[in-house]
């Protein structure tokens, strides 16, 4: 009788507890959460809820393999194609397959931010931000220059209008933020140069730019980086031809504003550098540069100390074997990985294609090829097919909404 008992028992469902299931949750890919937010009201509602989404995020970056985000323009119907490919740990030359995530039509804008947490933003005429993982997007209301047109003495001469844009994160609040530069500047008039900058939150419910009163003057560089809560991005403090070029810094969180000398002509105007996270530190990279004859070598100066703007030199060789890397004509450095890899990209969408991941401590590279790119149906020709930004990702259950 005790035996039957027994065995009865063992039938009876057992039931787990919610926060076991909401812990195991963590641990699947966000393709099976969208399916399983339909299991029940409860689960639905963990599953959206800020606090899984957080825990989320920090098991999926705490994965072995490496997710790129590879992002290409169709320069015949400017739609943005977006994959994603996933690198195991010892990837080292082995081909490897990408899914397509998905194509969103629009302007041929090449502005593609950084993967910040799961999310990025791209300039789509009106600018956009992607859940890749997902496979959402949101486009952002249009802005347009408050100043009205009467500064011009003229009214035949339209005023010249130029915008910039930039990607952050704020980890106090675990917010995305958008900063959006306007730059009017009317010729007759000399006083007619006016800056506004706006500022917009994903996730919040509300779709309104909110305007930064009494914003810097500044001329941006059409580039940016988020480090730590804080955008950092060159730019010109005013229109004085003899100015030199200073770092700005916008911290994301108490959406305020700082500039930073920059006083090496190597770092602070050529275009042929560009922004990145090193040990922590914002660092400038001239990547397609000369040092003393040294053709495979890589510049950078590192900021160290912010207050103080104090910057530090450094120069670090390509290996020999890895030197094709650094063909200006084939590939372009596109971001670096969370480990502080530099990613090298091919320029064109090609069969096969092929990135590197430079490790700058160890002074070592890896090459991955990435195979079937070409078989996806693209319209028109692959030819036109333009590389904006190949970065790491990690996968994000959270909603732009």
């Amino acid at each position: 009788m005790g035996l039957e008992e027994t065995e009865e028992d063992n039938t009876r469902p057992v039931s787990i507890p919610h926060e076991l299931i909401s812990e195991i949750l963590t641990r699947l890919p966000v393709k099976s959460l969208a399916r399983f937010q339909s299991v029940s009201t409860q689960w639905d509602s963990t599953i959206t809820h800020p606090s899984f989404c957080i825990s989320h995020l920090t098991h999926s970056a705490s994965r072995a393999s490496t997710t790129l985000i590879l992002t290409f323009i169709n320069r015949f119907t400017s739609d943005r194609n977006i994959f994603s490919v996933s690198i195991p740990p010892n990837g080292n030359g082995s081909g490897v397959n990408p899914t397509r995530v998905l194509t969103i039509p629009g302007f041929a804008h090449p502005f593609v931010s950084q993967s910040l947490n799961g999310l990025i933003c791209l300039n789509m005429g009106s600018m956009c931000v992607c859940n890749p993982s997902t496979r959402k997007f949101v486009k952002l209301p249009w802005t347009q220059t408050e100043v009205a047109d009467k500064r011009c003495l003229q009214p035949q001469v339209a005023p010249i209008r130029h915008r910039a844009n930039a990607f952050g994160f704020d980890p106090v609040t675990n917010a995305h933020k958008v900063l959006d530069t306007w730059i009017t500047c009317h010729d007759n008039d000399e006083n007619g140069i006016i800056i506004e900058q706006r500022v917009f939150t994903i996730g919040t419910g509300c779709d309104k730019w909110r305007r930064i009163a009494e914003g810097p003057s500044y001329f941006p560089f059409n580039e940016s980086v988020c480090i730590n809560g804080k955008i950092y991005f060159r730019a010109y403090p005013s229109m004085i031809a003899s100015e030199k070029p200073v770092m700005v810094v916008f911290d994301v969180h108490s959406e305020e504003f700082q500039f930073i000398q920059m006083n090496d002509d190597l770092i602070s105007d050529s275009e042929d550098t560009v922004l990145m996270e090193h040990d922590g530190h914002l660092a400038i990279v001239d990547h397609q540069g000369v040092t003393n004859g040294e053709v495979n070598a890589i510049q950078m100066r590192v900021l160290i100390d912010e207050k103080d703007g104090k910057w530090v030199k450094k120069c670090v060789k390509i290996p020999e074997k890895h030197s094709e890397m650094k063909d200006r004509q084939r590939f372009i450095f596109t971001g670096t990985t969370f480990t502080g890899e530099m990613i090298f990209a091919e320029r064109k969408l090609v069969n096969p294609f092929h990135v590197f991941f430079y490790d700058i401590k160890k002074n070592e590279a890896k090459k991955v090829k990435i195979c079937g790119l070409t078989e996806f149906d693209f319209s028109y020709s692959n030819v036109l097919m333009n590389v904006t930004s190949v970065n790491e990702h990690v996968e994000s259950i959270k909603s732009l909404t």
